[in-house]
C-alpha cells in the first residue's frame, strides 16, 4: 500500500510539474509535429546517421576500418537508442493514466491493486514497443551489441528508419494501407492462380516428363515467373497440358498486373497532389507576412499579379482545380481547396502573418462563408470582398468585411465617366504614363516616424517624384482629404497618404520616413 501511495504522489507531482510538461512537449514536437521548424533539421540529421551507418556496414565487408569509424557508429547507435526511448516516453503520459485509473476507482468505489493501477499505462507502452516501426528501430539497434557476426545484416533495418523521417515517402506508402481491400483481393487471386497452375504443371510434368521440375517448389517458382511475365526460360513446359496452362496463366497474369498497376497509378496520383499541397503549406509557413486571395477568377488574376509586382507575397485559394493549377504555373503559392474550411484556415497559421484577406469568388454566399470562417478564428484580420448583388453589401459588412467592391458597377461608372469626360481621362492616363510601372500605394504615418505635425511639403514627396492623391485621416473616421495644400496641411499619426509613383520610388520614400 505504501508503494501505491508513493506512486500516486509521484504521478500527481509530475502532472503538476510545468518543467516536466515543457520538456515533454518539446520532445513530442521534435519527434512528431510536422509543422515544428526544428523537426526538419532533426530529420536531416537522423537520415544522415542512418545512411552513414549503412555505408560503414558496406565498407567493413572487405576493408579494415579505423577505430574512429566504430566510435562514430557507437555514437549513431546511442542516438538511435535515445530516440527510441524518447518515443517510448512521449507515446503516452503514464502518470496521467495512473491518476485517471485511481480517479475512476474512487468514483466507482473500488480498491485497485498495483497492476490495475498501472495497467493502462503499461498497455500503451507495450503497444508502442510491438508496433512495426518500433520493432524496426530495435532491430536496427540491437545487432550493434551482437554476439554472432551474421546478425550484422539486421543493421539493414536501419534503412527502413528513413521512412520515419520522410513524410512524402510515408504518404506514398500509405497508398497500400488505404487500398488494402483491393490489394488483398488481388493477392488472393494471384495466390490462387499460382497454386492452381503449379499444381497442374507438377501433376503433368513433375513425374519425369520435365527434368527441370523435380519438386513442388520448382512448380511454384515456374508459376510465379510465368504469371509475372518475367519468363527466365530455365523452366519451360514440355507437355501439351503444361503449355495450355501456361497460356491461361500468362493471360491471367497480365490482367491482374494491369489491374494492380491501375490501382497503384490512380492512388499515387492522388497522393502526389497531397504531397504537393503539403509542400505549398511548408512554403507558406516560411513567409513572415502575406496576402490571401480567395478566388482566382478575372479579378483574382489581375489583383494577384499587381500585388506580386509590388513585391507582396500572395497565397491563392480556389476551389476550382484548373484555376489553382494556373496560379501555380504563374509562380503563386496556390491551394486547391474551399477557403471557408476552418481546418484549412487553421493549417495556414494566419494569425499575425496575414496583412489582409480578399474574397473574390463570384458567389456572394461563398464570400460570406469565407468571411464568417475567418472571423471565427481570427477576428483581427482585415477582409475585403466583392459582391455580385447589391443587397448582399449589408450582409457582407455585417459579417466582418471592411469594404465591399462591386466590380461590374465600378466598370460601368468608369465607362460612363469616360464617355462624358474623355479629356479628363486622357489627362489621368498621361499622369500615370509618367512612370514605367505606376502603382498607387498607401503610406501609413506611424509614431516611430516622428513627423507628427509636419506639413506635407516638409516630408519630401516631390523629391521622390511621387504625386499625392490625398490623405485619409483615421482619427476623423477615415475622412478623405483630396489633394490637400502641401504647404499648409499638417499630417498627424495614423494618417494614410495615397501616392502614385514607381514602386522603387515609393519604397525609397517609405525608408526616408522611417529613418527620419
Amino acid at each position: 500500500m505504501k508503494f501505491k501511495e508513493q506512486l500516486l504522489t509521484y504521478s500527481y507531482r509530475l502532472a503538476a510539474s510545468k518543467k516536466y510538461k515543457k520538456y515533454k512537449q518539446r520532445v513530442d514536437k521534435l519527434l512528431n509535429d510536422q509543422n515544428y521548424p526544428k523537426k526538419r533539421y532533426f530529420d536531416y540529421f537522423m537520415i544522415f546517421l542512418v545512411l552513414s551507418s549503412i555505408m560503414i556496414l558496406i565498407l567493413e565487408i572487405k576493408n579494415k576500418l579505423p577505430l574512429w569509424v566504430y566510435i562514430y557508429e557507437g555514437f549513431a547507435v546511442s542516438v538511435f537508442a535515445i530516440e527510441w526511448l524518447a518515443r517510448l516516453w512521449v507515446v503516452s503520459d503514464a502518470h496521467l493514466d495512473i491518476i485517471e485509473s485511481q480517479e475512476n476507482a474512487e468514483y466507482e468505489k473500488n480498491d485497485l491493486t498495483i497492476w490495475q493501477l498501472i495497467k493502462s499505462a503499461v498497455v500503451k507502452k507495450v503497444k508502442f514497443i510491438i508496433s512495426p516501426m518500433s520493432i524496426i528501430d530495435l532491430l536496427a539497434i540491437l545487432p550493434s551489441f551482437r554476439a554472432l557476426r551474421f546478425l550484422r545484416f539486421l543493421l539493414l533495418f536501419r534503412l527502413f528508419k528513413v521512412f520515419r523521417y520522410t513524410a512524402n515517402i510515408n504518404d506514398l506508402l500509405r497508398v497500400f494501407v488505404e487500398k488494402r481491400f483491393e490489394f488483398f483481393s488481388l493477392i488472393i487471386l494471384f495466390a490462387f492462380m499460382v497454386f492452381f497452375a503449379s499444381t497442374v504443371i507438377y501433376i503433368f510434368e513433375g513425374t519425369g516428363a520435365n527434368p527441370n521440375v523435380n519438386n513442388f517448389y520448382d512448380a511454384i517458382y515456374w508459376a510465379v515467373v510465368t504469371i509475372t511475365t518475367v519468363g527466365f526460360g530455365d523452366i519451360s513446359p514440355v507437355t501439351p497440358e503444361g503449355r495450355f496452362v501456361t497460356i491461361f496463366l500468362i493471360i491471367g497474369g497480365i490482367t491482374s498486373i494491369s489491374f494492380m498497376t491501375s490501382i497503384i497509378t490512380t492512388s499515387m496520383t492522388e497522393k502526389m497532389e497531397s504531397i504537393k499541397t503539403r509542400q505549398i503549406f511548408n512554403e507558406i509557413g516560411k513567409l513572415k507576412s502575406f496576402i490571401v486571395v480567395c478566388g482566382y477568377g478575372k479579378m483574382g488574376k489581375v489583383l494577384s499579379s499587381e500585388l506580386q509586382l509590388s513585391g507582396e507575397d500572395v497565397v491563392i485559394i480556389d476551389e476550382n482545380y484548373q484555376e489553382s493549377f494556373d496560379a501555380q504555373q504563374k509562380g503563386f503559392l496556390a491551394i486547391h481547396a474551399d477557403a471557408s474550411e476552418i481546418e484549412l484556415l487553421n493549417e495556414l497559421r494566419m494569425g499575425g502573418r496575414v496583412k489582409y484577406i480578399v474574397a473574390l469568388t463570384n458567389n456572394d454566399a461563398t464570400n460570406l462563408s469565407i468571411i464568417l470562417s475567418v472571423k471565427t478564428i481570427h477576428p483581427e484580420i482585415t477582409i475585403f470582398t466583392r459582391a455580385v448583388e447589391e443587397n448582399a453589401r449589408d450582409k457582407l459588412l455585417l459579417a466582418g468585411a471592411k469594404d465591399v467592391v462591386f466590380p461590374y458597377e465600378s466598370a460601368a461608372i468608369a465607362a460612363y465617366e469616360y464617355l462624358g469626360q474623355p479629356i479628363a481621362f486622357s489627362a489621368i492616363d498621361e499622369i500615370l504614363h509618367e512612370y514605367i510601372e505606376p502603382v498607387i500605394e498607401e503610406v501609413e504615418i506611424t509614431k516611430e516616424m516622428d513627423i507628427d505635425g509636419i506639413t506635407l511639403k516638409s516630408i519630401g514627396i516631390k523629391k521622390y517624384r511621387l504625386k499625392l492623391l490625398g490623405v485619409v485621416r483615421q482619427s476623423e473616421n477615415d475622412k478623405f482629404y483630396f489633394h490637400p495644400r502641401k504647404d499648409s496641411f499638417s499630417i498627424v499619426n495614423e494618417d494614410i497618404l495615397l501616392v502614385i509613383g514607381a514602386n522603387e520610388d515609393i519604397s525609397a520614400f517609405k525608408l526616408h520616413l522611417h529613418e527620419g
